[in-house]
């Protein structure tokens, strides 16, 4: 089987529409306030933003050793 590229885009906006579904969720079943979303929106932002970068640095190694 042939490895394909990882697409950086399709990553990072599915993190962080699966961490806006994680806090809707949280959020319904009160389980977390809306006042926690001055934490949490942050966060997901940050965590999402370095999953990002990351991947990005893997991808331009990956190109430089190959």
């Amino acid at each position: 089987m042939k490895r394909h590229d990882t697409d950086i885009m399709s990553l990072v906006f599915g993190l962080f529409f699966l961490g806006v579904f994680g806090i809707w969720a949280l959020l319904k079943h009160d389980v977390m306030g809306v006042a926690a979303l001055e934490v949490a929106a942050p966060l997901l932002l940050v965590t999402v933003g370095l999953a990002g970068l990351t991947a990005s640095i893997g991808k331009i190694r990956r190109g430089r050793d190959g």
